[in-house]
């Protein structure tokens, strides 16, 4: 391959899963010229991966990052996700990584049966890293960034603060079988997240898209049931501009670029980019086909004007951090969204009517 390809491949790595440039670089020289390099794996890994994503899509902790998350580093069999570091600007010291994703990622039995974290999944320090595994496959997360012994006592940590609440332990009293509460939840009612799992894993294998918006300054997610059957996935990415008027435009567009995005299309569109300050949002919708039920909702939201200045005012350290996330698109990359015929930038826009 010509050193021209490799770059460009290697470009785009890099903007959808944020790997350093040198990673990305090795992995794209590593691969098959022209292979994919972000894979859609198996059900069980998928199903995992939706399950990592939706623990994470509302974090209870200031982070950084989007979602805290560096890099994401896919693979067609499993997934490593590298966690920043603590910041030192963090308000509360006992907000940490190891404690909030110990507390959102096991599964644990309220009073009336209800699941909180990743029903099926369990956590092992292997190697030195801490490994997230589905029961029964050879399903695997691979959490960068994480001490193993800070990890392990964040767990003991959480059990025992959430045993205090009358919560049942899964993780811990049925380690290497599905825990009774578990049980139902893996077998019925969770259809919508098993149909929708390509689109929860997807975006989570995308994540590094979220950072060429502009300068990120916060994203939370969540989900609902979409009525044509699956589940609405919504994000709101909340950034400051620098990429140009229709970055969102840009970001949907590689969202859906054939050979690296989703196989998803655009249903909706509005657009607030032209407006003063103060209609800030522009959402976009794409959806999978019939076969793959599901829809994204971005909801862009930026800051700009006065909004932007008290976010400057109230977290300057957050603020200055979050500036040296952005990453830059090269123009290339537009001239090729418009070669390989991605359908987002033709979303009929109804905020101009």
């Amino acid at each position: 391959m010509k050193s021209s390809a490799i770059e460009r491949r290697t470009e785009l790595l890099r903007l959808y899963t944020g790997l350093p440039w040198q990673s990305a670089r090795r992995r794209v020289e590593a691969a098959v010229p022209g292979s994919p390099l972000i894979h859609q794996p198996d059900a069980h890994q998928l199903l995992l991966e939706a399950g990592v994503i939706t623990a994470v899509a509302w974090r209870r902790i200031n982070t950084v990052y989007p979602w805290g998350i560096e890099y994401i580093d896919p693979r067609s069999d499993r997934l490593l996700i590298r966690f920043e570091a603590d910041p030192d600007m963090r308000p509360y010291r006992d907000e940490t990584q190891a404690l909030d994703l110990a507390e959102a990622l096991l599964p644990r039995a309220g009073e009336y049966g209800d699941i909180h974290g990743i029903r099926g999944a369990r956590a092992r320090v292997e190697d030195g890293r801490v490994v997230l595994r589905l029961l029964g496959t050879p399903a695997s997360v691979t959490l960068l960034g994480l001490s193993p012994d800070e990890w392990l006592h964040a767990v003991d940590v959480q059990d025992q603060k959430l045993s205090t609440y009358g919560m049942t332990l899964c993780h811990r009293d049925q380690p290497n079988r599905a825990h009774s509460a578990e049980r139902l939840y893996l077998r019925v009612g969770r259809r919508a997240a098993v149909v929708s799992a390509w689109l929860a894993s997807g975006l989570l294998r995308r994540v590094g898209l979220i950072r060429t918006l502009g300068v990120p300054l916060a994203v939370t997610g969540w989900v609902g049931h979409h009525k044509g059957g699956g589940e609405r996935w919504i994000i709101d990415p909340m950034f400051e501009g620098g990429q140009g008027a229709n970055s969102h435009r840009r970001m949907m567009a590689l969202l859906a670029a054939p050979g690296w995005g989703l196989p998803a299309t655009p249903r909706d569109a509005r657009c607030n980019c032209h407006l003063p300050s103060g209609h800030d949002q522009c959402t976009t919708t794409v959806a999978g086909a019939a076969e793959r039920p599901g829809v994204l909702e971005v909801q862009a939201l930026q800051r700009r004007g006065d909004r932007l200045a008290r976010i400057q005012e109230d977290h300057p350290a957050f603020y200055a951090a979050q500036q040296q996330l952005l990453l830059n698109v090269p123009a290339w990359v537009d001239r090729w969204l418009e070669r390989s015929g991605s359908p987002a930038p033709d979303v009929p826009d109804r905020g101009r009517r």
